[in-house]
């Protein structure tokens, strides 16, 4: 097997970070419609919608849940949203193609892949002023963060590399569990996940879970690992510590970013259907499906 240099970001710049708290509210970013919605979960109701920038991708919220960056890869732009008022308070120019997102030092920084320019890019959360940039692979998609190792994972899909380890084919989404110690990496073009030891850098499986695995997540106590299924249009449920599949559900027809409410509940988002499709782990079932603008492409809960 050969060991590809999968991109280990060991950056001190790292500060402590929280991830945002599970809860009922998300937001959910549909790039043809250029608009982020503001879903209540629990209802299955819209609350709201914010006209974005052309093209948004990604998204991220600080822990609060009270403010969201969106990226703007065809733009190199960020947006900054204020939750409470829905509106657009900044907009900044960074890098060619600005990708993933992830907060960083208490929410006071932002790390973004630049897709065209193979960079992370260190950017001041408040001011949009750039701090740093480390070179990545090719074509840098998602970016995970471990702060309690001050580490940033980036998944390089076009050299096939996420830090040291050997994985698939075509890297694109990845998750860490909460305690950090496995990173799941989504293969979008051997469709399967490499599921990845942080302490010894190795891979320990990669199981087969559908066609185009694209969004993944993990729930808060690190037992489940649920994986979107792109071409499949399915939500693959895995049992963290044995890598078997447990279930599947048919979510939708071209599934993209998917997030855990509560540990009890999926959202995944579905390009092609225009919803969000809220499942239930328990049950392997679709309850309910909430409407939002066209091309809804990533989601993230609020609180």
């Amino acid at each position: 097997m050969t060991r590809l240099a999968l991109i280990l970001l060991a950056i001190a710049w790292l500060g402590a970070t929280h991830p945002a708290q599970a809860g009922d509210l998300a937001a959910v970013v549909s790039q043809q419609a250029g608009m982020v919605t503001l879903i209540d979960v629990d209802n299955g109701e819209v609350l709201g919608e914010i006209k974005v920038a052309k093209t948004p991708a990604s998204i991220a919220a600080t822990a609060d849940g009270r403010m969201l960056f969106v990226t703007h890869p065809d733009l190199g732009l960020v947006s900054k949203i204020d939750v409470d008022t829905r509106k657009v308070t900044a907009t900044f120019k960074t890098g060619k193609e600005p990708f993933g997102v992830a907060l960083v030092d208490e929410d006071r920084m932002l790390l973004i892949t630049d897709w065209s320019a193979d960079t992370l890019i260190r950017l001041d959360a408040s001011a949009g002023t750039e701090a740093a940039r480390a070179p990545t692979g090719k074509s840098p998609a998602g970016v995970a963060i471990d702060a309690a190792r001050s580490l940033a994972y980036v998944a390089d899909r076009e050299s096939d590399q996420i830090s040291i380890i050997d994985v698939g084919h075509a890297p694109f989404a990845l998750a860490l569990s909460p305690d950090g110690s496995r990173l799941y990496v989504g293969n979008v073009r051997s469709n399967d996940l490499s599921v990845i030891d942080t302490g010894t850098r190795k891979e320990l499986s990669r199981p087969k879970i559908g066609l185009m695995p694209y969004g993944i997540a993990v729930t808060p106590d690190g037992k489940r690992v649920a994986v979107s299924n792109q071409q499949s249009g399915t939500l693959t449920i895995l049992d963290a510590e044995g890598g078997s599949v447990v279930g599947r559900v048919r979510g939708g027809t071209f599934p993209e970013a998917v997030a855990i409410v509560s540990g009890k509940r999926a959202l995944m988002v579905d390009w092609a259907a225009d919803e969000v499709a809220v499942i239930d782990l328990a049950g392997m079932a679709v309850t309910a499906r909430i409407r939002v603008g066209a091309g809804p492409r990533s989601v993230v809960v609020l609180k």
